[in-house]
């Protein structure tokens, strides 16, 4: 098991909250993403769920061309605003919530200095922005995370919308997401965000609604194939932990991989 049951539980609890504070157009990006696109599938074909998510990531239109106004009248800032008055912490670029493990209630930064560290559980949000507008760190005081695939859906329209967790939201059609996951794996400095990241791209390229040679004719539109492979091929030390994470036999999730290869 890659995460505790507890943190996704937190995590799902907190998407229906969290979205209902925060202002269109945005989209729902990394894990749950992941989760809404495939589950069904995999729960057919498994018998089980798949993993949900212990982040929420959320993907948001910035153009570089705006004015200072409104750049501050966005979106993005908006639902900035509204996250930091539910109480979540600004860290860096990200933003921060703390509950205990045991209850799941949540704790006020005071009160987490009282509860032992094993029995807190940080739930963290993650704004995406598709541009770096010239302005942003000024305005905001941080550099978000940047992802230029995201002009796929704003721009480009490939997006689709779904009714999820009791919440409607635009989902990244399943290139995009699985376009984002090859970028996102390359950048992983901690081991179990890179195995769910494999994972992720295993499970978008077997259980997504698209054929598989669709779905690779589609990525190869938006995304290098030779870039592609090229992550694709750096998996092989990886494939043990994530037949083990997926409960799915290595060959399998090898030869679902090398149709990228």
């Amino acid at each position: 098991m890659l995460y505790e049951p507890y943190e996704i539980e937190i995590s799902q609890k907190n998407l229906k909250k969290v979205f209902e504070h925060i202002r269109e157009p945005f989209c729902l990006l990394g894990g749950w993403a992941v989760y809404v696109t495939i589950n069904d599938n995999f729960s057919s074909s498994e018998g089980r769920d798949y993993m949900g998510s212990r982040d929420i990531d959320l993907g948001f239109h910035i153009s570089k061309n705006w004015s200072n106004k409104q750049l501050k009248e966005s979106p993005f800032a908006y639902s900035l605003s509204a996250l930091i008055k539910l109480d979540f912490e600004p860290i860096s670029f990200r933003l921060l919530k703390q509950f205990h493990i045991e209850t799941g209630e949540e704790l006020k930064k005071e009160e987490a200095k009282e509860v032992p560290m094993h029995l807190i559980f940080s739930l963290y949000v993650d704004l995406v922005v598709d541009f770096i507008h010239p302005a942003v760190k000024e305005t905001f005081g941080f550099t978000p995370v940047d992802e230029p695939l995201l002009s796929y859906v704003f721009e480009d329209k490939l997006f689709r919308r779904v009714n999820t967790f009791g919440i409607r939201t635009m989902l990244p059609l399943s290139e995009v997401l699985l376009a984002t996951k090859l970028n996102a794996v390359t950048m992983r400095d901690k081991e179990h965000k890179r195995i769910k990241d494999i994972c992720d791209i295993y499970s978008l390229l077997w259980y997504s609604d698209e054929e598989l040679q669709s779905l690779k004719e589609k990525l190869y539109a938006i995304y290098p194939k030779e870039r592609a492979k090229e992550v694709v091929s750096g998996f092989e030390n990886d494939l043990l932990e994530v037949s083990r994470v997926l409960g799915i036999e290595r060959g399998r999730i090898k030869r679902v991989l090398s149709e990228l290869l």
